[in-house]
């Protein structure tokens, strides 16, 4: 079945904050690679298709961007975030977790970060100059050392660096990842902070921050959505600027990409170990329905972003645990800044495990 991907509005239900100078991003407003905002509607779609109704839990175990769990959390869903890179988990908990700080003490911080005289420190010591201007690289490190110095509640903190990254990423000097900046024309827009557009109560789903493959079998959910990574490009080298600002531990870098070490970061199914740890995931998986997310790109590329699973490969392993079904949605594929011409299609391999 080929379905064309319908838009809708990601977040819905948005838990509204007028006392604010600040204007508001949700959490879709960032670049981030392999993003399904604009699949979301026809996701939605095969779930509630599937259920006949809204998932009373809904697990996304590679949530990266996050704007797929969120979406069913708009709609009611009890849902469970993980992500392996912390500052995305970090988006997450500020979007989905907003019980843990208060919002009128988010909106005072900001204010006074506003305010604040740029400072030369780590960011644009390591930064500055490549891929955000040096002007906005001291701002960001006014930013960081406030959060880090000023700041001991933990929500509080972590909401503080999610507005800061996501500003951040409005005026970063790239394409939307990190694996290189601009050579030429530089980005000299001032950086500006704005507040998070929340979403439902602030309580009831987890977020987590671990690799997929540890914490699979710890929850029970209706809906196991997979999107893990479709090639060798390992998300930690894409996105290693906004998780090393996150975690801010100052690492040395290294090379012309200005590059922590990102050891423990590496994610399996972006290398040869790939296809055994989607078995493993898929047996230990405890859902009533598993959708995975792969697209059809197939061997039509440079080796780098050829799909790491073959079709066989993923038929075989979720046929092991019930009926398959496939759908295909029409796509205009984002690549390398600019969207692609090649005609392109995402994939959703639903399974409807046995005995569920």
């Amino acid at each position: 079945m080929v379905r064309t991907s319908s838009v809708t509005p990601v977040v819905q239900g948005i838990a509204e904050f007028s006392d604010s100078s600040f204007s508001g991003f949700e959490i879709g407003n960032r670049r981030y690679l392999g993003a399904k905002t604009r699949l979301v509607g026809s996701i939605q779609d095969a779930v509630l298709g599937r259920l006949g109704r809204v998932p009373t839990s809904v697990f996304d175990i590679f949530a990266g961007s996050g704007v797929v769990g969120a979406s069913f959390a708009s709609l009611g869903s009890r849902v469970i975030l993980n992500d392996l890179l912390r500052h995305n988990s970090y988006a997450h908990e500020t979007f989905l977790l907003h019980q843990k700080y208060s919002m009128c003490s988010l909106n005072d911080h900001l204010r006074v970060m506003s305010g604040l005289e740029p400072e030369t420190d780590y960011i644009t010591e390591t930064f500055g100059g490549n891929y955000f201007s040096e002007s906005n690289a001291k701002v960001l490190d006014s930013w960081r050392t406030y959060i880090e110095s000023q700041v001991e509640d933990q929500g509080l903190k972590t909401a503080l660096i999610t507005c800061l990254l996501y500003a951040a990423d409005k005026v970063a000097q790239t394409v939307g990842h990190y694996d290189a900046f601009f050579s030429g024309n530089k980005i000299e827009k001032a950086i500006e902070l704005r507040r998070p557009l929340v979403i439902g109560s602030g309580h009831g789903h987890e977020i987590l921050n671990n690799d997929a493959n540890e914490v699979v079998g710890m929850f029970e959910s209706e809906v196991l959505y997979l999107d893990p990574p479709y090639n060798s490009r390992q998300y930690s080298d894409n996105y290693h600027v906004l998780e090393n600002i996150a975690r801010w531990e100052r690492p040395e870098v290294l090379g012309i990409s200005r590059k922590m070490n990102r050891n423990g970061l590496k994610s399996r199914y972006s290398g040869r170990h790939a296809e055994a740890a989607f078995e493993e995931l898929v047996q230990c998986a405890r859902a009533e329905l598993i959708i995975l997310s792969y697209s059809n790109t197939g061997t039509s590329r440079v080796s780098r972003s050829n799909n790491v699973l073959s079709d066989d490969h993923i038929m075989k392993v979720l046929s092991s645990r019930g009926t398959v079904s496939v759908e295909e949605i029409d796509y205009k594929e984002f690549s390398v800044g600019k969207t692609s011409k090649r005609p392109h299609r995402e994939r959703l391999f639903i399974c409807k495990v046995k005995n569920s």
